[in-house]
């Protein structure tokens, strides 16, 4: 019999599936069967849904309230960020979901309409591990959500006649958001001076052995706790170690006007922090060239180093990899930063925020480039440029002794994975580990921040 009726529809998809399937078919499917029967199922269950059908790559689901598509969506992502999974896989397991609610007709058990198609529309449009969900879901929901939704505009949709406004769900914990918003609130920064006399802004974050975080290319220690890229893993080492951060030479909190911006002058800015917090021996963190500067710093003075982590790192910048193309574009980006950062938007800066985190909201993409205006200015930016594409360290990289864990996105867009792999190949007590992610730096709501996070954990429990 032939029904119409009112529902919030949830539509799930396995990511890569059909590539999944001509690799390894039997291990996929038996590892689909636990996640359908062990996370997804109890999850429609506990919220009063009902799974319309499975397909081979996903399923489409009915409830209905919106906030009960909502809260199973979310109970779900979650599971299945957990590095701690009732499943193991070559590659991780991750859905997209969208989720809308509209009229739909209902045929025997099935289900049809424009509810089902913009549900459908909204998760293929998903990031990975992601949730979409409509203007309308959010409405019905009202003040029983409890996730933190995130405007991402208005977005047309094949086979949609409108314009649908649409958000995405949030799946960082608020209560993390609080608490770093009060260390950056509550920190105390201190300044030591370098050789050569330039002042230094540095500052301590939480208890324990000491971890010391290796200047990126640009940073603001007031700033950075809010930073998609760099707070969640500063945020994780700060709740179990004394983390030392600091801003190098020439932007954030530390002298601007600077005589020298080079690879050694950052180097002996890692050394003078190091002296300054009184360190005699510590794991360090590092981020992007950073990585580069860290094992300097270890081939200089080994016996302060007890360990590295290197996340999206690389040893030779764009105009030292032996290709025309990439010194040509380093080049180009160097002429736009100096013309265009501190043009108001579109800018520069968001084509930046984008490369770095393109897995983060659109929200925290604009603020991360609103703040990267502040961390230093356009002539600044243009030597730092200069230094890090003519950056190469391979010749030191044999000397470093440290056990390092080197960590890279598979698409990262702004360093690619091949140039983690050439640095991790040319370290002698390496370990590369590499991730199914779009992002430079990874920010919370990418699936592979779990697993990011628990291997550089494990790592520095090793060797702090």
């Amino acid at each position: 019999m032939r029904q119409q009726r009112l529902a919030a529809i949830l539509s799930l998809d396995v990511v890569g599936f059909s590539r999944m399937m001509q690799s390894d078919s039997p291990g996929l499917l038996k590892t689909l069967n636990i996640v359908f029967r062990k996370i997804v199922t109890p999850a429609v269950t506990a919220h009063n849904g009902r799974v319309v059908k499975l397909l081979g790559d996903g399923a489409l689901i009915e409830f209905s309230a919106a906030i009960e598509a909502l809260d199973c969506a979310v109970a779900i992502q979650r599971a299945l960020r957990s590095p701690d999974l009732p499943f193991s896989h070559a590659e991780p397991i991750r859905l997209r979901a969208g989720i809308h609610v509209g009229d739909v007709v209902v045929e025997a058990e099935d289900v049809f309409g424009d509810a089902v198609n913009i549900a459908a529309r909204l998760q293929a449009a998903a990031e990975p591990g992601g949730i979409l969900i409509s203007r309308i879901v959010r409405d019905l929901a009202g003040s029983y959500i409890t996730a933190r939704l995130r405007r991402e505009g208005m977005h047309s949709y094949k086979g949609i006649e409108q314009p649908i406004e649409v958000l995405s769900v949030d799946l960082s914990d608020l209560g993390t958001q609080e608490k770093r918003r009060r260390i950056s609130e509550a920190q105390e920064i201190k300044f030591c001076t370098t050789k050569d006399k330039v002042r230094l802004a540095w500052t301590t974050n939480g208890d324990g052995p000491p971890i010391v975080k290796a200047p990126n290319w640009i940073s603001h220690l007031q700033l950075d706790w809010r930073s998609p890229g760099f707070a969640p893993m500063t945020t994780s080492i700060a709740n179990r170690y004394s983390l030392i951060r600091f801003d190098a030479r020439g932007n954030g909190l530390s002298d601007w006007e600077v005589a020298e911006i080079s690879a050694d002058r950052f180097v002996d800015d890692l050394e003078a922090v190091f002296d300054a917090a009184g360190i005699d021996r510590a794991p360090i963190i590092s981020f992007s060239q950073g990585a580069a500067i860290a094992a300097a710093f270890a081939a200089r003075q080994p016996e302060r180093v007890s360990a590295i982590v290197m996340i999206g790192g690389y040893a030779k910048g764009r105009a030292k990899r032996g290709n025309e193309h990439d010194a040509r574009l380093a080049e180009a980006f160097r002429a736009m930063m100096r013309a265009g950062w501190d043009d108001d938007y579109p800018s520069l800066r968001d084509l930046l925020a984008q490369t770095i985190v393109p897995g983060a909201s659109e929200e925290d993409r604009r603020r991360f480039a609103e703040d990267m205006r502040e961390m230093i200015s356009p002539e600044n930016l243009g030597r730092y440029r200069e230094v890090l594409d003519n950056m190469d360290i391979m010749e030191l990289l044999g000397e470093v002794r440290a056990p390092c864990l080197v960590a890279h996105c598979r698409h990262d867009r702004m360093q690619p994975l091949k140039e983690g792999q050439r640095l991790a190949a040319a370290l002698p007590n390496a370990r590369f580990v590499s991730y199914d992610s779009p992002n430079h730096l990874v920010p919370e709501n990418d699936p592979a921040w779990p697993l990011l996070e628990r291997n550089v954990q494990n790592f520095l429990a090793e060797h702090s």
